[in-house]
């Protein structure tokens, strides 16, 4: 019984320093690389968008463009760049996109009092404030249904995007 006592416990102290070990390896910086940029439309500035850079593998960086369309992205929030490798991008004011709606939706799932269940069949949210749709006025094919992909190096990176609103 004495040497079975011994065993948990060595495998107890094996399993708590992997354990242990492992938190502090996934407190590990990733490296990270400079992004900065302009993104047009029509090719006029686009201020206050949203930037999301999502890599393969990894967190993803954002930034908001300021009043001359100028980014730069910052990982995790607090640490300037993106992670180096191929990056799916999505550009978006904030305001919701207009997806389409589907003819062959279930009707019946929907509250009309708490409007649950309008997201799930592809309604716009209504802008109370103006009696109509608000929709984004960037297209989806830059963010819901993103197109555009990126590639960053090692070094500063400088990456454009040139939106066309049609």
């Amino acid at each position: 019984m004495y040497l079975k006592d011994q065993l948990s416990l060595i495998f107890s102290l094996i399993f708590l320093t992997v354990c242990c070990l492992g938190c502090k390896g996934s407190g590990t910086e990733v490296e990270l690389e400079k992004v900065t940029g302009v993104v047009t439309m029509d090719g006029k500035p686009l201020a206050n968008a949203v930037v999301v850079f999502t890599p393969d593998e990894g967190n993803p960086s954002t930034a908001q463009t300021d009043e001359t369309g100028k980014y730069e992205l910052a990982h995790r929030g607090n640490a300037m760049g993106a992670i180096p490798g191929r990056h799916k991008v999505r550009i978006t004011t904030g305001q919701p996109s207009a997806p389409e709606i589907d003819p062959d939706a279930d009707m019946a799932d929907l509250d009309p009092e708490t409007e649950a269940g309008f997201e799930a069949v592809g309604f716009e949210e209504l802008d109370s404030s103006k009696g109509k749709t608000a929709k984004d006025p960037i297209p989806t094919k830059y963010n819901t249904n993103t197109t555009l992909t990126a590639e960053v190096k090692q070094g500063e990176n400088t990456i454009d995007f040139k939106l066309d609103s049609k």
